[in-house]
């Protein structure tokens, strides 16, 4: 048996963290008393306790308990288990691990057990479920964020760990540095999973002198290697990574994507960044770069790892290669602040059944006409890649009418 497993809690009261969720008098707790409820989604970094609390909820409300991978589970597994339980009076408690991963249909026949009542779901997932559950399974749902695990509810499992160690292997004495701990600490991201087994590695690999061990830096070094991590480096590694993309660097932008995803960073994060950089950074320079990086993005689901790390090299490489463009974003804050500052009205022409509207095909396919009462500028297209040929035509249909060169 693993340290892990050992160390597993078998009620809500002895989960490492989340307290802003498990507490007494939280709304989860009121939830589960109360047995009100359908559906809760859970989402978070990966090894902060998100499977182990469905687990201990099944058990809690003597639900029977079947969990299910979104990458390797069809509609059809899922059906089969609530059809076979037709009359089982103490009830089904489903639990989809990585709900992202479902696509439209598999999501539907969980609104369809949800509504008609058929089992409890809960769902699980290391992305925001604002972006990918679809809106009537999420609105149906109790939502429920779950955080990495602090360096105080960490510590406090590391001197469990290493008496439970001392149980199992019968070894006197386990001693270690305060050092020692903040460095597996911050190796682990707040990932209990990562963290007790990096433990269990280390202990593994360290020799009892007179029935005691003392863990030292060097042992920790030959476990953990070169590569340390920690909450606040992931948002530095993303930085990096699309810093690196946007100054066309491809060789460092590969350094920085793959070191990411060495971390544990989940690649889906990683690619959804990347969508976002292809219209924020690239644009209208070369605007086949969003499409790419879409289709990227959904051949990378479709093959997984490790090969799937040929088509994030593939992208990151042409998206460093691409000319680069961040007119359109800036023509969204341009906009926005317009917004906020007036209220504009569609001038006569271009309302409803308005008489005086020119039919711009009528006219060649252009016509110059007014569409705003405001001579300002939003999108001012730059001189780079495709955008250039944008501006370049923008300034000759519409010569002085419009005043591209103004501040």
């Amino acid at each position: 048996m693993r340290l892990i497993e050992y160390l597993a809690p078998h009620d809500l009261d002895k989960v490492v963290g989340q307290d802003h969720i498990l507490g007494r008098n939280t709304i989860l707790r009121s939830l589960l008393l109360s047995e009100n409820f359908e559906s809760l989604c859970f989402y978070g970094p990966p090894g902060v306790g998100k499977s182990t609390v469905a687990m201990l909820i099944s058990d809690l409300l003597s639900l029977k308990f079947y969990k299910f991978h979104a990458a390797t589970t069809g509609i059809k597994e899922i059906k089969n288990i609530f059809n076979s339980q037709d009359g089982n009076k103490n009830g089904l408690l489903i639990l989809i691990d990585e709900i992202h991963r479902f696509n439209r249909n598999q999501q539907e026949l969980l609104l369809y057990i949800v509504d008609e009542k058929k089992a409890k779901i809960i769902s699980t997932s290391t992305e925001n479920p604002y972006y990918n559950l679809l809106p009537a399974l999420r609105s149906r749902s109790f939502l429920f964020e779950f955080k990495p695990i602090n360096q105080r509810d960490m510590k406090a499992l590391m001197g469990r760990a290493m008496e439970q160690w001392a149980h199992i292997t019968n070894i006197k004495s386990l001693k270690y540095s305060e050092e020692v701990f903040k460095y597996i600490f911050e190796h682990s991201g707040g990932d209990i999973r990562r963290f007790l087994n990096t433990i269990e590695a280390v202990l593994l690999s360290s020799r009892p002198v007179d029935d005691v061990i003392d863990i030292s830096m060097d042992n920790i070094g030959e476990i953990l290697g070169n590569v340390s991590y920690s909450i606040d480096e992931h948002y530095d590694l993303l930085s990096a990574m699309i810093k690196s993309i946007r100054g066309s660097d491809p060789d460092a932008a590969l350094v920085w994507t793959f070191k990411l995803l060495k971390v544990g960073i989940a690649p889906e994060t990683v690619l959804r960044r990347l969508l976002i950089l292809a219209s924020e950074d690239i644009g209208n320079a070369y605007p086949e770069a969003l499409i790419f990086s879409e289709s990227a993005y959904g051949a990378f689901e479709k093959v997984g790892f490790p090969e799937g790390n040929i088509i994030l090299a593939h992208l990151v490489t042409y998206l460093a290669s691409c000319p680069k463009s961040n007119r359109a974003y800036k023509s969204l804050d341009a906009v926005s602040k317009y917004l906020n500052e007036n209220n504009p009205k569609p001038p006569k022409n271009i309302v409803h059944n308005s008489k005086s509207y020119k039919y711009p095909f009528d006219f060649g396919g252009f016509v110059a006409q007014k569409y705003m009462d405001y001579d300002g500028i939003f999108y001012k297209p730059s001189n780079s890649g495709y955008e250039k040929r944008m501006n370049d035509r923008l300034r000759r249909i519409w010569g002085d009418a419009k005043k591209y060169d103004k501040k």
